[in-house]
């Protein structure tokens, strides 16, 4: 009798363990790494997302170091994680809000500078154009009246 309750017994923890295991969410990817791992894991992923979306033509970026907005704020301005922001800024539409932010700290694409202040202008108000075109200046180094 005893053999057979020790065995029912280990069935009863094998099956518990393994059940338990079946039921159990699974773990996250990030569990058990540090805050630096953690980093390095997500700028790795965002890095990759972007090399596969520049790749396919999907994300073309107006800043020196491409955006991260377009794919975090889908949907919405860069619908379907993709970016435009480059052809935004060339047809004086305003950039996503990174890269308003990293344009006026001196950040974007200087080949892109001369059309920089419209297309912010286009979000913040147009009367604004004049000092961000003073800010554009200060920047990236080109006149005033270099700027569209």
């Amino acid at each position: 009798m005893t053999k057979k309750v020790l065995l029912l017994t280990l069935l009863a923890i094998f099956l518990g363990f393994f059940m338990g295991r079946y039921f159990m969410p699974p773990t996250a990817p990030h569990e058990g790494m540090g805050m630096e791992e953690m980093r390095d894991h997500f700028v790795s992923q965002k890095d990759d997302m972007q090399k596969e979306m520049l790749a396919s033509g999907n994300y073309r970026c107006c800043l020196e170091k491409p955006c991260i907005y377009c794919i975090e704020k889908t949907p919405g301005h860069g619908e379907g994680a993709a970016c435009s922001c480059l052809e935004d800024v060339v047809e004086g539409r305003h950039p996503c809000g990174e890269c308003i932010g990293e344009i006026l700290e001196g950040h974007g694409n200087k080949f892109l500078a001369k059309y920089f202040a419209r297309s912010i202008a286009e979000e913040v108000g147009k009367e604004y154009l004049k000092t961000i075109k003073q800010i554009v200046a200060q920047k990236y180094e080109i006149a005033v009246e270099e700027q569209i």
